[in-house]
C-alpha cells in the first residue's frame, strides 16, 4: 500500500483546508490548526511495512489536535510513534509539556487526546503500530505515553538510526517483518529505560538484539538451512555477536534452535488434526534432515521416543 499527495496542485486558498481532511485520513482523524501568515504548503508519502505503516510528512507551521470525536470515529487503535527530521515539536499527551528536536522519538497513544504544536515548516517520520503489537511490551504505558526519547546517546540513538533507515528503505518480504519486528522491540526498551547509563543501556540493547533473533528464527523454524551464518545476516549481525548473545544466557545458539523445533514436532505429534501425518513427515516439516537425530534428540529431550510420545498422546485424547 502507497499513498502520496502534496498541496501544490490546490489553489493557496484550498490548501490548509485539503491538508487536514487528507493528513486527517492517513492519521485516523485529526484536527489542523494553520499557524503563521505565509503560503500553506503540505506533502505526505505513506507505504505499509509489513504489520506497520510509514509516513513522511513536510508542512508548514501548525498545531494538531486529537480530541475525543477523532478518537471515536477512528476505525483501529494504534501508536503513533513520530522522528523529526527537521523543526521542533512541542506536544503534549497527559500531564506534562514536551519538546522534541530533529532525531528525538515521540510516543504518541491514538487512543488518548493529545496535541502538537509546529510553529515552523516542519519534516517528519510517523510509525504507526498496532497497539497490540506494542501495549504488551510496555511496563508502565502511562509513563510512556507522551515520553520523547532523545537521540544522542545509549538506546535513545540506536533507536533513532534504526527508524531513519527503516523509514528510507524499502524491503522484501520476508525482511520487512522482521525489521519491524527489531524496531517494534527497539521502542518497547527505550521508552521503558529508566534514566540509565551506558551500561544499562547496552544491556537493553543487547535484550533487543536477542529479542529479534528469536522472533526471525521462531518463524523460519521450518527452515532447514537455518545456521548461525544465515541468521546473523538477517538480522544485520556478526555470527560471534550472535553466539554472544546466547551465550550471556549459558546456552548455544543451535541448541535453543533444536529446542524450539522439538518442541514444534512434540506438539504436532499429538495434534488431532495431523493423526494421518507421519513421525518422519513431521521431523522434515519442522527442519530436521536426518531421521535418526530427531529420534535421538527427542528421546532425550522428553525421555520416550516420537513414536510412544504420539500414542501417549492418542491414548489420552
Amino acid at each position: 500500500m502507497f499513498a502520496s499527495f502534496t498541496t501544490d496542485a490546490v489553489p493557496e486558498k484550498e490548501r490548509a483546508e485539503y491538508w487536514q481532511e487528507m493528513a486527517g485520513r492517513a492519521f485516523l482523524g485529526l484536527r489542523t490548526e494553520r499557524r503563521g501568515r505565509g503560503p500553506f504548503f503540505g506533502m505526505l508519502e505513506g507505504r505499509g511495512a509489513g504489520s506497520l505503516s510509514v509516513t513522511r510528512l513536510h508542512s508548514s507551521a501548525q498545531g494538531v489536535f486529537r480530541g475525543e470525536p477523532e478518537i471515536a470515529r477512528a476505525s483501529r487503535e494504534c501508536f503513533f510513534v513520530a522522528m523529526q527530521l527537521a523543526g521542533i515539536c512541542t506536544l503534549r499527551q497527559g500531564r506534562e509539556v514536551r519538546r522534541a528536536e530533529p532525531g528525538d522519538i515521540e510516543l504518541l497513544d491514538g487512543t488518548r487526546p493529545g496535541e502538537l504544536s509546529f510553529e515552523t515548516d516542519y519534516e517528519r517520520i510517523v510509525v504507526s503500530v498496532p497497539y497490540d503489537l506494542l501495549r504488551p511490551r510496555l511496563t508502565d504505558i502511562d509513563r510512556a505515553v507522551g515520553h520523547v526519547v532523545g537521540c544522542r546517546q545509549g538506546i535513545g540513538a540506536l533507536v533513532s538510526s534504526y527508524m531513519r533507515a527503516f523509514a528510507q528503505n524499502v524491503l522484501p518480504e520476508p525482511v520487512t517483518g522482521s525489521a519491524s519486528d527489531i524496531l517494534i522491540e527497539l521502542l518497547a526498551l527505550a521508552c521503558n529505560a529508566p534514566e540509565a547509563g551506558a551500561s544499562s543501556d547496552g544491556a537493553s540493547v543487547r535484550e533487543a538484539r536477542r529479542h529479534a533473533v528469536k522472533r526471525y528464527v521462531e518463524r523460519n523454524l521450518a527452515d532447514p538451512s537455518l545456521s548461525p551464518a544465515t541468521v546473523a545476516a538477517r538480522c544485520g549481525i556478526s555470527t560471534r555477536y550472535l553466539h554472544g548473545l546466547f551465550s550471556e544466557n549459558g546456552e548455544t545458539f543451535m541448541r535453543w534452535v533444536l529446542s524450539r523445533r522439538l518442541s514444534r514436532c512434540r506438539d504436532a505429534l499429538v495434534d488431532p488434526a495431523l493423526r494421518a501425518r507421519g513421525i518422519t513427515d513431521i521431523a522434515f516439516a519442522w527442519g530436521f534432515h536426518d531421521v535418526s537425530h530427531f529420534g535421538r534428540a527427542f528421546k532425550a529431550a522428553f525421555g520416550m521416543t516420537p513414536r510412544d510420545w504420539r500414542r501417549v498422546g492418542r491414548a489420552s485424547g
